[in-house]
This record gives C-alpha cells, structure tokens and sequence, in this order.
C-alpha cells in the first residue's frame, strides 16, 4: 500500500535551540505507517533551511514553496489556524491551495499513490477531495478539531460550507478526539466519523530517573515541580495555571511551575508573574529544546494542561502533550474541554479540573502533589494507561483497518 499524507505542519530539524517543532505528531504516525510495511510520501511546504527532498525513518518528504520565498507567512509561526486570521494573508491562501494541489499531483503519479490522507479537514482536507476526483485516488482526512472548533462556534462560520464539503466527500474521515468526531458530525451532518487518536510513541517517551542537572538549570531542585509547556495564545489557558499557582504557594510552599512557550501573550504572563508576585514560584523560560522534552517530563512531579475555550470558539483538540508526559510515568492535570474530554479516566495516571478556573485548578494541584501516595500511585498507572489506549501500532492497525 502506498500512503501520501498532505499537511500543513511538519518538522525541520534545523529547528533553533528554543524554537517549537511544528507537527511532530505527523511524522510519528508516517513513520509508524512505514513501520507497519506501507510506503509514506510526506507532502508539506517549505520551512527555512529545508530540503526539497529527504527521507526520515524511511518517510520520504517532499516540499514545496508556494509564495516569494522571504513573503511566505501562511504557515510559518502557529500555523494556518492563526494565520489565516489577518487580513495581510489572505492573498497568500490561493497561492498554497494551488500550489498544494499541483505539486501533490505530481508527487501522487510518479509514486503510483493509492492512499491520500490529508491531515486537517481544511484546507489540506479540500485539496485532498480535488485530488481523489481528479486522480481517483482513496481519500482519509484526519481531522483535529482546531479547524472545525472556531468555524462552529467562533467567527470563522463562513468556511463552513467548504469544511463540510471536504469532510463528506472524503472515503473515510477519523476524529483525533470524540469531541472532535462531534465536531465534524455537526459541521458536515455525517454521522460514520472514526475515533481515532494520536498515538504516543512510547519507546520515545519513556520513564527515566529524574535529571537532577536538568533541574537545576531551571531553579527547580528541591522542589515540587508542575509543567506545562507551549504556544502562549488565549486556548492554551497559562493565565489560569499561573493564577493557580498563587494559590498552591500558599499551601505547599516548594512548588515551582515551570511554564514554557512563547507566542504573542507572553509579556502579559511576564507581567501577570509579577502582579502575582510569583517570581520566586514561576519560571518563563522559552520553548524547551527538544532534546531536553522527555528529561523533563521523567523529572518534573506534576503535568497540567490548561486548555480553554479563546474567544474565537477555538480549543485543545486533544490531550496528547498529557498523554506524552503520562508515557514517561508522570501524572496529568487536564481541562474538561474539547478534544480533552472523555480522553482519560479519573484516578488512572490523570484527573480532570473546570477550564477557565483557576480556583479548581489549584485545588486539584493541591490535591495530587499535596498526597504522595496518591501522586505515586498515578505515576504507576500514567504509563500504564497509555499503553492500553494510545500507543501509534494501536492507532495505525484503526487506520489500516478503516482503509481496507
């Protein structure tokens, strides 16, 4: 069988030491395919610095520009998602769609392509339904939820039609989250979605003993530490971790967050941190390097991942950067919001608290890291979990079943 997967986020690796890796995920389920004995071609735009062609763990990329190179800002930062929500971009939307469809035409022949899975109903779902009924080829989409959450229920309505026009007209569509898989019921009125969840790649994220060094470096030794990391934009709910904090110091004072990312809120987080007077308790440190990820996912005490609902509609699509930190054998903290919903189970590695509430928040931080043999106990099961639910052979046997 021979795969195309068509997506707007993908690695580099020539990515800068405290820069974010764009769509890690996509390249675990490529290799992971290739792995299960199909042959994987990547579609995907340019980065800087990258290669037209390469192969990676036996995927073979191919890339493409699809605007003057210095002018391309559609998909550089956080992607289309974000982008596409000034003005100044719009002009650079037709562009990509053509120059997607065009070059993935040429990638789809001269490989004898039999499976195009477009990553994103929109705008890589689209192009793939133009390419399955131009070339006759099987089309998956697979569908995340930020391109569907903010046309339902924020002020992207107008894509609407053409988010359910891709969604029906593909030959199978998977959901990374059940809420995501509502999503894409309501916005197409289609009712055979698949759940299928981002695997975890286990072998990777794996347990470890705590980097000691690797603590330090943070001004986290010797203290109860609580993580989160990435983009710093409304959805991805720092504010409400960092007003918790204030609240945990007060009960058990060792505790440290240390929150990473960056992105355009975070000089308000900079300013929040002080207002707080969390200085000593909160360390803002950047997008960690990738080296550095699973270390200190193995060293920190306590993952939270406080999603909220932005004032776009926009949410978490799923939980899979908690399930990543539960792989190591850490326990999680999760919002009960979007693709976060129905994806653990209380007391199993991981527990829910309201979004958007701080006060929860903290008393469940307090919780979990104030009773050792509760935070012990669901370090034991996190890993546990994970396997049974979310490991990448578990979700590639859904996929190939689906295509079969």
């Amino acid at each position: 069988m021979t795969w195309c997967i068509l997506t707007t986020s993908y690695p580099k690796w020539n990515e800068k030491e405290n820069e974010f890796v764009q769509g890690k995920f996509v390249h675990d389920m490529a290799k992971y395919l290739v792995r299960a004995g199909i042959e994987v071609h990547v579609v995907t735009q340019h980065g800087e610095g990258t290669p037209s062609r390469e192969t990676r763990d036996g995927v073979r990329i191919h890339r493409f520009h699809y605007f003057p190179r210095k002018w391309e800002r559609l998909t550089k930062g956080s992607g289309i998602p974000e982008n596409i929500k000034k003005v100044s971009n719009w002009i650079q939307v037709p562009c990509y769609f053509a120059r997607l469809f065009f070059f993935a035409s040429r990638v789809i022949k001269a490989n004898s392509i039999q499976v195009v899975n477009a990553h994103w109903a929109f705008p890589t779902g689209f192009i793939g339904l133009l390419l399955k009924r131009t070339m006759r080829r099987k089309l998956v989409i697979t569908m995340y939820g930020a391109e569907i959450f903010p046309v339902l229920d924020g002020n992207m309505g107008y894509l609407k039609r053409l988010l359910a026009f891709s969604i029906k007209g593909a030959d199978a569509a998977a959901g990374i989250s059940r809420s995501t898989v509502a999503a894409g019921q309501k916005a197409s009125g289609r009712k055979d979605l698949h759940f299928i969840p981002d695997g975890i790649d286990m072998v990777y994220y794996g347990p470890g003993d705590k980097n000691l060094k690797l603590l330090e470096k943070y001004g986290c030794e010797d203290r109860a530490v609580v993580y989160f990391s990435g983009r710093m934009v409304e959805r991805k709910g720092h504010r409400f971790l960092l007003e918790a904090i204030a609240e945990v110091k007060d009960r058990i004072p060792n505790v440290k967050l240390l929150l990473g990312g960056d992105g355009p809120l975070r000089d308000d987080l900079v300013r929040l941190r002080a207002k707080l007077g969390l200085e000593q308790y909160v360390a803002l440190p950047g997008f960690f390097p990738e080296s550095e990820i699973v270390p200190l996912l193995q060293s920190i005490d306590l993952y939270v991942l406080p999603s909220c609902i932005d004032k776009n509609g926009d949410t978490e699509g799923s939980a899979t950067a908690a399930f990543e930190a539960m792989s190591c054998g850490t326990p999680a903290l999760v919002s009960r919001v979007g693709g976060n919903i129905d994806s653990i189970v209380e007391g199993q590695g991981a527990f829910y608290f309201e979004p958007a509430d701080s006060r929860d928040l903290a008393e469940k931080i307090f919780r979990v890291l104030g009773n050792r043999s509760l935070l012990e106990k669901n370090a034991d099961l996190a890993r546990q979990f994970i396997a049974d639910n979310y490991s990448w052979e578990k979700t590639i046997d859904r996929y190939i079943a689906v295509v079969r």
